[in-house]
């Protein structure tokens, strides 16, 4: 069972709760790979009944497998990561290889026995493009180690899904981040873990206060597919982009990361200079910790991530139009000929032009606005009225922004109960801050959207072969 939803359609604490029995391949391209082989004597006879072993490099737990009659030996449902695969055989040598498995499709590693003389060790460490060749589905998959590398403004997971064949940024803007073979950015599903991580109001991607899809740190492996027209895909017809997140092992590891971007780095915009807007302020900040270990060595294993940024990016240039001192002036006297300096009128104006008066740039503002040169379309006449010179507005550009921020926690354990059966438990928190729109003359008018509980999944996975 899955559920994602955006925060601002049901503001409430979200749980996303997963239960996945891997028994079907369509679990298996979704959340785990597959090797197969066929094992052969110098001759290129098949070996059957030879012995085949397969260490997880990481977590330490091993399984064994035979040959069938034809040579044939196949491993399902394992977790993506760096295997070691062993060949023992009686009057052989021991063939023993490293070597990467990802999500998706069984990847193929034959084995050819050597006449025993001594053992041999050959380190296989290349990513396999993945192709299903029973439907034609394209497959492209990147580790945890070009997930790290990869150049990705705001650290964005979705981007990751931009490196694949086919695929284009969308500059549209509302309708997903991108695109994969000309079919729309709403028809791309996400999944994380095995589980729906799509938003299922716009049909795109799950985001928070900043509209990023956090997380990056926590990826062990990404697989986009490119063309999902496959039943075991789901409702949507484009591409499938499914994460998998970093797991604990043996052996200690972790990570710090710290971005930084701000107006020292920045120049000022050619609608800035032209129109003597000063150079904003700019300023992001953006970080990422994780650690992972043994709880029990090669039985249980814990993962911690934390991720967060805090962005103030300034809007563009645009153009603030203020009632002029003299608008203001004839506007008091005329209220005040009426209903008095003391009515409730006269201290209502009074605070509202106070208000524009402390309008940050209004040092700057010059008169009129764009559309007329006198800043108003009719004027005042008559008594306290402002003739037909004198203009009744003043007008600026600013460039105005407010910090806006998100953090995401998440926590992993994983538990190999016995070599056939692991679980894993994972829970994850996202809160953030979002300031949905600034107003140029006063703090007052400001829109705030408070994002506490974007995201508090709990997913919980087993796998039994």
């Amino acid at each position: 069972m899955s559920l994602t939803l955006r925060p601002f359609v049901i503001p409430a604490v979200l749980v996303l709760l997963g239960l996945m029995l891997s028994d079907g391949v369509g679990a298996q391209n979704s959340t785990s790979g597959g090797l197969t082989g066929v094992v052969t004597d110098p001759s290129e006879a098949v070996v059957p009944g030879a012995s085949v072993q397969l260490k997880d490099n990481a977590k330490g737990n091993s399984q064994t497998k035979y040959t069938d009659r034809d040579g044939v030996y196949s491993f399902s449902f394992l977790p993506p990561g760096t295997y070691t695969l062993t060949v023992p055989h009686p009057g052989f040598q021991t063939v023993s290889q490293i070597l990467d498995v990802s999500v998706g499709p069984p990847t193929t590693l034959n084995i050819r026995l050597v006449i025993a003389k001594s053992s041999s060790t050959v380190k296989v460490t290349e990513h396999v493009l993945l192709m299903d060749a029973e439907n034609a589905d394209a497959f492209s998959t990147a580790g945890s180690f070009q997930v790290a590398q990869l150049t990705n403004p705001g650290n964005d997971l979705t981007y990751i899904a931009q490196t694949s064949p086919g695929a284009i940024m969308n500059t549209a803007g509302g309708v997903g981040n991108f695109s994969i073979l000309g079919i729309s950015g709403t028809s791309t599903m996400f999944i994380l873990n095995g589980m729906n991580y799509t938003d299922l109001g716009l049909n795109i991607n799950s985001s928070s206060a900043t509209n990023l899809l956090l997380g990056k740190n926590e990826v062990q492996e990404a697989t986009i597919v490119s063309n999902g027209y496959s039943g075991k895909f789901g409702v949507l017809a484009g591409a499938s982009v499914s994460y998998i997140t970093k797991s604990g092992g043996n052996q200690f590891h972790g990570n710090v990361l710290y971005f930084w971007n701000g107006r020292v780095l920045n120049a000022n915009g050619w609608i800035n200079n032209a129109t003597g807007t000063p150079r904003p302020f700019d300023n992001a900040n953006q970080w990422a910790g994780s650690i992972g270990g043994p709880i029990k060595k090669d039985k249980l294993f814990f993962f911690f991530d934390t991720e967060g940024l805090r962005l103030l990016v300034p809007q563009a240039a645009q153009p603030v139009v203020l009632p002029s001192p003299q608008f203001e002036t004839a506007t008091i006297a005329n209220i005040d000929s009426k209903f008095g300096p003391t009515s409730a009128s006269d201290a209502f104006y009074k605070q509202i032009f106070n208000l524009y008066n402390s309008a940050p740039g209004v040092s700057r503002a010059t008169s009129g606005s764009f559309s007329d040169p006198l800043g108003c379309t009719q004027q005042f006449v008559g008594p306290n009225g402002l003739g037909t010179t004198v203009p009744c507005a003043v007008h600026y550009e600013t460039t105005i922004g407010r910090p806006t921020y998100e953090s995401l926690v998440s926590g992993r354990v994983d538990w190999n109960i016995r070599p056939k059966d692991q679980i894993f438990f994972l829970l994850a928190y996202n809160s953030g801050h979002q300031a949905s729109f600034t107003d140029p003359i006063s703090p007052l008018f400001n829109v705030n959207s408070d994002q506490p509980w974007m995201v508090a999944r709990t997913a919980s996975g087993d796998t039994h072969v």
